[in-house]
């Protein structure tokens, strides 16, 4: 990815996190079936994504709420721009399209990996 677009990305996900609201979560939730499609083109964030989609599963739906809103909100985001048919390298572009869809994933890792590893503990035994 060229550092133009990854600044684009960074400034997304930065301004999508921060705006990010529970009508937001209601409306990347509906649209489950489309996110679990396309969270299979991640590359090498499949596993990411997949951690990432259980938690906000579990979240939604009152299972799970050891987590700050700012995460949720992060990975609800990532969520949203993976669904969405507008960013900054459209989807269809062969071998590149999902590329800032996973740098997006990408930050959430990177950002809340403490909180990730408590899920997955949780998750482990619960």
């Amino acid at each position: 990815m060229k550092e133009q677009e990854k600044e684009r990305v960074n400034q997304a996900f930065e301004h999508g996190t921060r705006d990010f609201s529970q009508k937001d979560l209601e409306k990347v939730m509906a649209d489950a079936e489309v996110a679990e499609e396309k969270g299979g083109k991640l590359g090498d964030q499949i596993e990411n994504f997949k951690v990432l989609w259980s938690l906000l599963k579990d979240y939604y739906n009152g299972t799970y709420r050891n987590v700050p809103w700012k995460f949720i909100a992060a990975i609800g985001f990532a969520v949203a721009y993976l669904i969405s048919p507008i960013d900054v390298i459209p989807d269809f572009i062969p071998l590149v399209g999902f590329v800032d869809d996973a740098a997006v994933f990408g930050l959430v890792v990177k950002s809340f990996m403490s909180e990730i590893e408590e899920y997955k503990t949780w998750k482990k035994n619960n």
